[in-house]
């Protein structure tokens, strides 16, 4: 989220070791590392021209990404009690439990705010309880009565065809490989790159496909969540 100027400043610094204080005429050296964050798809930034290319690979030198916890629900009963113990270290702070049906509610919930939403719903459910044990109504109050899943219908029939390819293939597949597996009879030059790129985006933000990154490309499987919206759809 840095100005463009900027960028180019700190690659300096990255590429030569050195800067001049701002005011000052002397030229220093440094020797540091640097660690840098973000939530934002960078590549993307780079094709709209709002993020420099070459101060993007001079930044990925060891990436390490962390997946948002819509692709691993199975740990947010315990993220979830995690925030719970924080409230009650507070002063006068409750000891809650949380109801069954108010744990489904929360692994079933997109969570776009990812952790920090989770954090924040938690302590909006604690306010709204009236017991020591939050429900599920709590919970649905404290996400301001939000539907927790994507409808059905938002789904079309590319990308239903892209879960079925990525169900039987039972493996991480590349774009150019996706490309490969959607060729059929009536669509011999199977769907532009653009257009599949885009499915796998829309995919992935329904939570149906999760991605990882090797080097520059991305690899794509299909979640629980995806199976589960396949398995409705057959029957």
């Amino acid at each position: 989220e840095i100005p463009l100027m900027t960028q180019i400043k700190l690659l300096r610094v990255l590429e030569t070791q050195t800067f001049e204080r701002v005011g000052g005429t002397q030229t220093l050296h440094t020797d540091v590392q640097i660690i840098a964050a973000t939530h934002r798809d960078l590549e993307d930034m780079i094709d709209r021209e709002t993020f420099r290319e070459d101060f993007y690979f001079r930044l990925n030198v060891l990436p390490v990404r962390i997946p948002p916890i819509r692709e691993h629900r199975e740990d947010i009963p315990q993220l979830a009690q995690h925030f719970i113990e924080r409230i009650a270290q507070r002063p006068e702070g409750l000891r809650y439990g949380l109801a069954r049906a108010a744990i489904q509610r929360l692994v079933n919930h997109t969570w776009p705010g990812n952790i920090r939403e989770l954090q924040n719903v938690i302590e909006r459910a604690a306010i709204y309880a009236r017991s020591e044990t939050i429900t599920a109504a709590d919970i649905t109050q404290a996400l301001g009565g939000r539907p927790s899943v994507q409808p059905v219908s938002a789904i079309n029939v590319r990308q239903q065809q892209i879960l079925e390819a990525l169900y039987h293939t039972q493996q991480a597949c590349r774009v150019d490989d996706l490309l490969n597996l959607l060729v059929s009879p009536t669509q011999p030059m199977g769907r532009s790159r653009r257009t599949l790129q885009n499915d796998l985006r829309k995919l992935s933000e329904l939570t149906f496909v999760a991605w990882q990154k090797h080097g520059s490309a991305r690899s794509y499987r299909i979640t629980p969540q995806g199976m589960e919206h396949l398995r409705q759809e057959t029957g």
